[in-house]
């Protein structure tokens, strides 16, 4: 008898065979659930995570909406600490806060004013135009609060998920006024109308993001 054949006939009893061991047979299946049951809490707690953090933009964004008295850069350092508070987050973080308007003139987005917390900055009349696309159509001298947050999130397990960071835009027209002002250092403030001494920028910069461990 060939070789072949002795191969062939082992494999047919192999693939009939019933026995087995239980110990053995336990060992394997426990190894199985056990990396389902870590890969699944380790995708809920991403999931989870990156829904208290949306969550925690919209609730600042409402909050700023509301505002029928001017902010000033305290206030928007506040807020930051309040979203550190509500994702409970134990990586760096920042926020940043806009006054956008449509100037039908120029045929774009500008920036009222914007201040940033962490290691972001403001946002230009020419950083803003990236994010267009997530701003509503507007009427001429029209603003929105856009409120922005970032943070960290690095995975309990290394299991199928890579350090990531979880970023929202939030649009939010003001309820009860034209528009929400801010307060310069000195006391005047900006309302719906660009003024570049407002958190200065190089109009030539990216969008301020930093990078994960930076």
């Amino acid at each position: 008898m060939s070789l072949y054949s002795r191969l062939k006939i082992r494999a047919r009893r192999f693939a009939s065979d019933t026995g087995g061991s239980m110990p053995v047979e336990g060992v394997i299946a426990s190894t199985f659930l056990i990396w389902w049951y870590i890969g699944s809490f380790q995708f809920f707690d991403a999931y989870r995570q990156k829904n208290v953090s949306e969550k925690a933009a919209y609730t600042i964004a409402d909050m700023v909406s509301r505002r029928t008295e001017s902010i000033d850069a305290d206030y928007v350092d506040g807020l930051h600490t309040l979203f550190d508070y509500m994702t409970v987050s134990r990586r760096p973080t920042w926020l940043r806060v806009s006054s956008v308007f449509w100037d039908a003139d120029e045929s774009r987005y500008e920036v009222a004013w914007s201040h940033a917390t962490g290691d972001a900055v403001g946002h230009s009349d020419l950083s803003i135009q990236a994010r267009a696309a997530e701003i509503p159509m507007m009427p001429d001298g029209d603003a929105v609060v856009v409120v922005e947050t970032s943070m960290a999130y690095v995975p309990i397990f290394n299991i199928g998920l890579d350090a990531q960071r979880y970023q929202t835009f939030v649009t939010a027209r003001p309820r009860f006024a034209a528009c929400v002002p801010f307060d310069r250092e000195d006391g005047t403030p900006v309302g719906c109308i660009y003024d570049g001494h407002i958190a200065p920028v190089d109009e030539s910069a990216d969008d301020g993001l930093p990078e994960l461990g930076s």
